[in-house]
Protein backbone atom coordinates (compact mmCIF):
# COMPACT_ATOMS: atom_id res chain seq x y z
CA UNK A 1 0.00 0.00 0.00
CA UNK A 2 1.14 3.60 -0.79
CA UNK A 3 0.91 4.66 3.02
CA UNK A 4 1.13 2.37 5.82
CA UNK A 5 1.52 4.97 8.07
CA UNK A 6 -1.90 5.99 7.13
CA UNK A 7 -3.34 2.83 6.77
CA UNK A 8 -2.46 1.00 10.53
CA UNK A 9 -3.77 3.50 13.04
CA UNK A 10 -1.75 2.16 15.34
CA UNK A 11 1.92 3.28 13.98
CA UNK A 12 0.09 7.32 14.94
CA UNK A 13 -0.48 6.71 18.67
CA UNK A 14 1.57 6.91 21.89
CA UNK A 15 1.84 4.29 24.93
CA UNK A 16 -0.01 5.70 28.02
CA UNK A 17 -0.33 2.88 30.55
CA UNK A 18 -1.28 -1.04 30.91
CA UNK A 19 -4.21 -1.90 33.30
CA UNK A 20 -5.10 -5.47 34.05
CA UNK A 21 -2.67 -6.28 31.32
CA UNK A 22 -4.57 -3.96 28.12
CA UNK A 23 -2.47 -0.97 27.02
CA UNK A 24 -3.95 1.98 26.40
CA UNK A 25 -2.64 4.15 23.76
CA UNK A 26 -3.68 7.40 22.68
CA UNK A 27 -4.03 8.48 19.16
CA UNK A 28 -2.36 11.35 18.04
CA UNK A 29 -5.66 12.64 16.23
CA UNK A 30 -7.36 12.70 19.72
CA UNK A 31 -4.20 14.84 21.20
CA UNK A 32 -4.43 17.34 17.74
CA UNK A 33 -8.05 17.69 18.06
CA UNK A 34 -8.22 18.16 21.93
CA UNK A 35 -5.55 20.61 21.46
CA UNK A 36 -7.51 22.44 18.69
CA UNK A 37 -10.82 22.33 20.70
CA UNK A 38 -9.03 24.40 23.72
CA UNK A 39 -7.59 27.04 21.62
CA UNK A 40 -10.91 27.44 19.62
CA UNK A 41 -12.44 28.06 23.14
CA UNK A 42 -9.94 29.70 24.69
CA UNK A 43 -9.74 32.58 22.03
CA UNK A 44 -13.73 32.90 20.81
CA UNK A 45 -14.75 33.40 24.34
CA UNK A 46 -11.49 35.74 25.67
CA UNK A 47 -13.56 37.50 27.39
CA UNK A 48 -15.13 34.69 29.56
CA UNK A 49 -12.78 34.48 33.00
CA UNK A 50 -11.62 30.64 33.31
CA UNK A 51 -12.18 29.75 29.56
CA UNK A 52 -8.72 28.22 29.53
CA UNK A 53 -9.06 26.30 32.59
CA UNK A 54 -12.83 25.12 31.71
CA UNK A 55 -12.20 24.11 28.09
CA UNK A 56 -9.46 22.01 29.68
CA UNK A 57 -11.85 20.29 32.06
CA UNK A 58 -13.92 19.78 29.05
CA UNK A 59 -10.94 17.65 27.33
CA UNK A 60 -10.18 15.75 30.82
CA UNK A 61 -14.22 14.53 30.55
CA UNK A 62 -13.73 13.44 27.05
CA UNK A 63 -10.98 11.35 27.82
CA UNK A 64 -12.69 9.58 31.09
CA UNK A 65 -15.70 9.03 28.34
CA UNK A 66 -14.26 7.56 25.85
CA UNK A 67 -11.83 5.74 28.33
CA UNK A 68 -14.85 4.43 29.59
CA UNK A 69 -17.07 3.88 26.00
CA UNK A 70 -13.67 1.41 25.33
CA UNK A 71 -13.36 -0.05 28.70
CA UNK A 72 -16.79 -1.47 28.13
CA UNK A 73 -16.13 -3.22 24.93
CA UNK A 74 -13.29 -4.30 26.42
CA UNK A 75 -15.55 -6.21 29.12
CA UNK A 76 -18.22 -7.78 26.76
CA UNK A 77 -15.35 -9.04 24.48
CA UNK A 78 -13.87 -10.91 27.43
CA UNK A 79 -17.12 -12.42 28.61
CA UNK A 80 -18.00 -13.37 25.31
CA UNK A 81 -14.34 -15.21 24.67
CA UNK A 82 -11.85 -12.29 23.09
CA UNK A 83 -8.61 -11.66 24.25
CA UNK A 84 -8.31 -7.76 23.67
CA UNK A 85 -5.27 -6.60 24.80
CA UNK A 86 -5.04 -2.72 23.78
CA UNK A 87 -7.21 0.03 23.78
CA UNK A 88 -6.70 2.82 21.37
CA UNK A 89 -8.21 6.07 22.28
CA UNK A 90 -9.09 8.56 19.41
CA UNK A 91 -11.93 11.21 19.92
CA UNK A 92 -14.85 9.46 19.23
CA UNK A 93 -14.13 5.60 20.68
CA UNK A 94 -11.12 3.60 19.87
CA UNK A 95 -9.66 3.01 16.26
CA UNK A 96 -8.94 -0.88 17.10
CA UNK A 97 -11.70 -3.13 17.16
CA UNK A 98 -12.00 -5.60 20.21
CA UNK A 99 -13.21 -8.65 18.81
CA UNK A 100 -14.60 -12.15 20.31
CA UNK A 101 -12.70 -15.09 18.68
CA UNK A 102 -13.71 -15.87 14.95
CA UNK A 103 -15.45 -18.66 15.37
CA UNK A 104 -17.86 -16.50 18.13
CA UNK A 105 -21.71 -16.42 16.86
CA UNK A 106 -22.62 -12.59 15.36
CA UNK A 107 -25.17 -11.71 18.34
CA UNK A 108 -21.48 -12.34 20.64
CA UNK A 109 -19.80 -9.46 17.98
CA UNK A 110 -23.07 -7.70 18.34
CA UNK A 111 -22.86 -7.56 22.02
CA UNK A 112 -19.35 -6.09 21.77
CA UNK A 113 -20.15 -3.35 19.38
CA UNK A 114 -22.92 -2.02 20.95
CA UNK A 115 -21.55 -2.10 24.54
CA UNK A 116 -19.24 1.40 23.76
CA UNK A 117 -22.51 3.35 22.95
CA UNK A 118 -24.72 1.40 26.24
CA UNK A 119 -21.91 2.84 28.67
CA UNK A 120 -21.95 6.32 27.48
CA UNK A 121 -25.77 5.71 27.14
CA UNK A 122 -25.59 4.53 30.81
CA UNK A 123 -23.62 7.78 32.05
CA UNK A 124 -26.34 10.15 30.08
CA UNK A 125 -28.78 8.71 32.55
CA UNK A 126 -26.68 8.83 36.13
CA UNK A 127 -25.91 12.49 34.83
CA UNK A 128 -29.67 13.26 33.91
CA UNK A 129 -31.15 11.84 37.06
CA UNK A 130 -28.63 14.07 39.12
CA UNK A 131 -29.30 16.76 37.61
CA UNK A 132 -33.13 16.72 37.56
CA UNK A 133 -32.50 15.93 41.92
CA UNK A 134 -31.28 19.12 41.47
CA UNK A 135 -33.93 21.24 39.69
CA UNK A 136 -31.95 21.25 36.37
CA UNK A 137 -32.34 19.10 33.17
CA UNK A 138 -30.24 18.35 30.47
CA UNK A 139 -30.07 19.17 27.55
CA UNK A 140 -30.20 16.91 24.30
CA UNK A 141 -29.18 19.44 21.55
CA UNK A 142 -26.13 17.97 19.70
CA UNK A 143 -25.33 21.57 19.08
CA UNK A 144 -25.46 23.21 22.44
CA UNK A 145 -22.10 25.37 23.52
CA UNK A 146 -20.57 23.29 26.63
CA UNK A 147 -18.73 26.40 27.19
CA UNK A 148 -21.64 28.60 27.79
CA UNK A 149 -22.73 29.16 31.53
CA UNK A 150 -25.97 28.43 32.74
CA UNK A 151 -27.60 30.97 35.05
CA UNK A 152 -28.36 29.73 38.54
CA UNK A 153 -26.33 26.44 38.21
CA UNK A 154 -23.94 25.43 40.41
CA UNK A 155 -20.71 24.44 39.66
CA UNK A 156 -21.12 20.56 39.95
CA UNK A 157 -24.50 21.38 38.00
CA UNK A 158 -22.19 22.65 35.35
CA UNK A 159 -20.32 19.96 35.63
CA UNK A 160 -22.83 17.19 35.10
CA UNK A 161 -24.62 19.30 32.55
CA UNK A 162 -21.11 19.12 30.37
CA UNK A 163 -20.58 14.96 31.62
CA UNK A 164 -24.26 14.42 29.78
CA UNK A 165 -23.60 16.65 26.82
CA UNK A 166 -20.22 14.65 26.35
CA UNK A 167 -21.65 10.93 26.85
CA UNK A 168 -24.85 12.26 24.93
CA UNK A 169 -22.54 13.18 21.33
CA UNK A 170 -20.61 10.19 21.77
CA UNK A 171 -23.64 7.68 22.06
CA UNK A 172 -25.25 9.39 18.70
CA UNK A 173 -22.45 9.40 16.71
CA UNK A 174 -21.39 5.93 17.64
CA UNK A 175 -25.05 4.67 17.84
CA UNK A 176 -26.48 6.51 14.37
CA UNK A 177 -23.86 7.22 11.79
CA UNK A 178 -23.36 3.78 10.43
CA UNK A 179 -19.74 4.30 9.05
CA UNK A 180 -15.90 2.88 10.41
CA UNK A 181 -14.87 2.90 12.77
CA UNK A 182 -17.63 3.86 14.75
CA UNK A 183 -19.63 1.09 16.56
CA UNK A 184 -22.96 1.42 13.81
CA UNK A 185 -20.22 1.22 11.09
CA UNK A 186 -19.47 -2.28 13.30
CA UNK A 187 -23.21 -3.21 13.82
CA UNK A 188 -23.26 -3.10 10.36
CA UNK A 189 -20.40 -5.09 9.35
CA UNK A 190 -22.01 -7.80 12.14
CA UNK A 191 -25.44 -7.92 10.67
CA UNK A 192 -25.21 -7.89 6.99
CA UNK A 193 -22.33 -10.76 7.83
CA UNK A 194 -24.62 -12.70 9.39
CA UNK A 195 -26.58 -12.61 6.19
CA UNK A 196 -24.61 -13.00 3.38
CA UNK A 197 -20.95 -13.99 4.75
CA UNK A 198 -18.08 -12.08 6.26
CA UNK A 199 -16.64 -10.86 3.33
CA UNK A 200 -19.75 -9.47 2.07
CA UNK A 201 -20.57 -7.83 5.34
CA UNK A 202 -16.93 -5.78 5.17
CA UNK A 203 -18.35 -4.43 1.85
CA UNK A 204 -21.23 -3.97 3.51
CA UNK A 205 -20.00 -1.70 6.17
CA UNK A 206 -17.49 0.01 3.55
CA UNK A 207 -20.15 1.25 1.44
CA UNK A 208 -22.09 2.26 4.53
CA UNK A 209 -18.86 4.21 5.52
CA UNK A 210 -18.38 5.97 1.89
CA UNK A 211 -21.80 7.42 2.35
CA UNK A 212 -21.43 8.44 5.60
CA UNK A 213 -18.10 9.79 4.57
CA UNK A 214 -20.02 12.56 2.10
CA UNK A 215 -22.42 13.10 4.82
CA UNK A 216 -19.91 14.51 7.13
CA UNK A 217 -18.27 16.06 4.19
CA UNK A 218 -21.54 18.22 3.32
CA UNK A 219 -22.42 18.58 6.60
CA UNK A 220 -18.64 20.38 8.07
CA UNK A 221 -18.48 22.70 4.41
CA UNK A 222 -22.45 23.77 5.07
CA UNK A 223 -22.02 24.16 8.78
CA UNK A 224 -18.37 25.81 8.09
CA UNK A 225 -17.10 22.84 11.02
CA UNK A 226 -13.55 21.18 10.42
CA UNK A 227 -14.32 18.59 12.88
CA UNK A 228 -16.83 17.28 9.98
CA UNK A 229 -13.73 17.28 7.76
CA UNK A 230 -11.57 15.58 10.00
CA UNK A 231 -14.28 12.79 10.62
CA UNK A 232 -14.86 12.39 7.25
CA UNK A 233 -10.79 11.40 6.89
CA UNK A 234 -10.96 9.15 9.63
CA UNK A 235 -13.84 7.44 8.22
CA UNK A 236 -11.71 6.73 4.74
CA UNK A 237 -8.68 5.75 6.33
CA UNK A 238 -10.43 3.34 8.16
CA UNK A 239 -12.70 2.01 5.77
CA UNK A 240 -9.67 1.41 3.44
CA UNK A 241 -8.13 -0.22 6.16
CA UNK A 242 -10.64 -2.66 6.38
CA UNK A 243 -10.88 -3.41 2.60
CA UNK A 244 -6.96 -3.66 2.75
CA UNK A 245 -7.35 -6.29 5.66
CA UNK A 246 -9.72 -7.83 3.46
CA UNK A 247 -7.82 -8.13 0.37
CA UNK A 248 -4.78 -9.70 2.20
CA UNK A 249 -7.21 -12.63 3.83
CA UNK A 250 -8.42 -13.01 -0.31
CA UNK A 251 -5.19 -13.02 -1.39
CA UNK A 252 -4.14 -15.73 1.47
CA UNK A 253 -6.86 -18.22 0.52
CA UNK A 254 -6.60 -17.43 -2.95
CA UNK A 255 -6.50 -21.32 -5.24
CA UNK A 256 -3.31 -19.57 -6.97
CA UNK A 257 -1.89 -18.73 -3.88
CA UNK A 258 -2.03 -22.44 -2.55
CA UNK A 259 -2.06 -24.41 -6.47
CA UNK A 260 -4.25 -27.66 -5.28
CA UNK A 261 -5.46 -27.11 -2.47
CA UNK A 262 -8.94 -25.82 -1.37
CA UNK A 263 -10.10 -23.20 1.26
CA UNK A 264 -11.68 -26.09 3.25
CA UNK A 265 -8.24 -27.75 2.78
CA UNK A 266 -5.66 -25.13 4.28
CA UNK A 267 -8.16 -23.93 7.30
CA UNK A 268 -8.54 -27.16 9.81
CA UNK A 269 -11.78 -27.30 11.14
CA UNK A 270 -12.29 -26.16 14.63
CA UNK A 271 -15.23 -27.54 17.01
CA UNK A 272 -17.62 -24.31 17.76
CA UNK A 273 -17.67 -24.10 21.79
CA UNK A 274 -19.84 -21.64 23.13
CA UNK A 275 -18.81 -18.46 24.50
CA UNK A 276 -19.98 -19.54 28.19
CA UNK A 277 -17.89 -23.19 27.94
CA UNK A 278 -14.71 -20.95 26.76
CA UNK A 279 -15.19 -18.18 29.90
CA UNK A 280 -15.35 -21.31 32.25
CA UNK A 281 -12.32 -22.85 30.75
CA UNK A 282 -10.81 -19.50 31.08
CA UNK A 283 -12.47 -19.23 34.69
CA UNK A 284 -10.54 -22.71 35.77
CA UNK A 285 -7.63 -22.32 34.32
CA UNK A 286 -6.96 -18.80 36.56
CA UNK A 287 -8.27 -20.78 39.54
CA UNK A 288 -5.75 -23.36 38.84
CA UNK A 289 -3.02 -20.96 38.61
CA UNK A 290 -3.86 -18.81 41.40
CA UNK A 291 -3.97 -21.79 43.44
CA UNK A 292 -0.66 -22.66 42.64
CA UNK A 293 0.74 -19.51 43.16
CA UNK A 294 -0.81 -20.21 47.08
CA UNK A 295 0.54 -23.35 47.61
CA UNK A 296 4.09 -22.12 46.23
CA UNK A 297 3.79 -19.29 49.20
CA UNK A 298 2.74 -21.76 51.85
CA UNK A 299 5.38 -24.37 51.24
CA UNK A 300 7.80 -21.26 51.02
CA UNK A 301 6.63 -20.00 54.35
CA UNK A 302 6.30 -23.53 56.13
CA UNK A 303 10.28 -24.24 54.77
CA UNK A 304 10.90 -21.04 57.04
CA UNK A 305 8.64 -22.01 59.66
CA UNK A 306 10.44 -25.76 59.56
CA UNK A 307 13.70 -24.01 59.83
CA UNK A 308 13.14 -21.77 62.59
CA UNK A 309 11.43 -25.19 64.39
CA UNK A 310 14.44 -26.61 64.29
CA UNK A 311 16.45 -23.27 65.77
CA UNK A 312 14.57 -22.24 68.56
CA UNK A 313 12.09 -25.44 68.92
CA UNK A 314 8.32 -25.36 69.26
CA UNK A 315 7.57 -23.18 72.54
CA UNK A 316 9.36 -20.48 70.01
CA UNK A 317 6.68 -20.48 67.66
CA UNK A 318 3.87 -18.35 67.74
CA UNK A 319 0.31 -19.64 68.08
CA UNK A 320 -0.24 -18.53 64.56
CA UNK A 321 2.57 -19.88 63.21
CA UNK A 322 1.82 -23.02 64.86
CA UNK A 323 -2.02 -23.04 63.64
CA UNK A 324 -0.31 -22.70 59.81
CA UNK A 325 1.56 -25.36 60.55
CA UNK A 326 -1.45 -27.45 61.29
CA UNK A 327 -3.51 -26.63 58.44
CA UNK A 328 -0.52 -27.08 56.36
CA UNK A 329 0.08 -30.53 57.50
CA UNK A 330 -3.81 -31.19 57.13
CA UNK A 331 -3.82 -30.50 53.48
CA UNK A 332 -1.42 -31.71 52.56
CA UNK A 333 -2.64 -35.02 53.98
CA UNK A 334 -6.09 -34.42 52.42
CA UNK A 335 -3.88 -33.97 48.83
CA UNK A 336 -2.02 -37.47 49.47
CA UNK A 337 -5.86 -39.09 50.47
CA UNK A 338 -7.11 -37.55 47.40
CA UNK A 339 -4.48 -38.56 45.31
CA UNK A 340 -4.72 -42.17 46.83
CA UNK A 341 -8.29 -41.82 46.13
Amino acid sequence: MDSPALDEPGRWSLPLCRVFGIRIRVHALFLVVSLGLVLRAGFSHADEPGIWGVALAIQMMLFASVLLHEWAHVVLARLVGGHPDLILLWPLGGLVRHEPEADSPPGARLLVAVAGPLANLMSCVVCALALFATGFQPTLDPFHDPLASQPGMTAAGMFLSRLFWINWILFLFNALVPALPLDAGECVAVLAGARAGERSGTIAAVKASLCALLGCAVAAVALNDVLGLVLAVVIWIAARHRMARLESVDEFVSADAFPGATSLEMVPEVPTRSWWTRYRERAAARRQELEAEALKRDEERMDGLLEKLHRVGRDGLSAEERRFMELFASRCRDRQSGARG
